[in-house]
């Protein structure tokens, strides 16, 4: 397993965002055009809480939480560099996350998961909503 450390984003360097842009296109996720630094800069201040997971400083797994700041939040954009998988960092990202949420008065934390994401989120207490359905709108 390799060592890890934990830490919420606030004032990333343009480094950091580079990594950030390089996990959102790993997973697939980057549809921003322009100045991909700037996108990457509005969605981590945008966040209640952006988590990354470091190796040696470099940023291999990231995870944010949106919130109304108020009493709900959803946990969203969880992922880890594929040599980096399967060693329990998204459970560590999700935990930093949920933590913060919590001390911060956050009372409801929802996720949409994946359906092969969903036995994690589970075996960190997340359950299925009951008559509840995901839905989307792409613009």
């Amino acid at each position: 397993m390799k060592t890890v450390s934990y830490s919420l984003l606030a004032n990333p360097s343009d480094a950091d965002l580079e990594a950030v842009v390089h996990l959102y296109r790993q997973a697939g996720w980057w549809w921003h055009t322009g100045t991909h630094l700037e996108a990457a800069r509005r969605i981590v201040a945008g966040s209640h809480c952006f988590c990354v997971a470091r190796h040696k400083q470099a940023i291999v797994g990231m995870g944010r939480a949106i919130s109304d700041r108020a009493s709900d939040a959803y946990i969203q954009d969880l992922t880890v560099a594929k040599p980096f998988r399967h060693q329990g960092i998204a459970s560590g990202i999700v935990r930093i996350l949920t933590e913060r949420l919590r001390a911060d008065g956050i009372s409801w934390i929802g996720v949409v998961a994946a359906d092969n994401c969903a036995p994690l989120y589970r075996a960190l207490g997340f359950a299925p909503m009951t008559n509840a359905q995901a839905l989307l709108l792409e613009c």
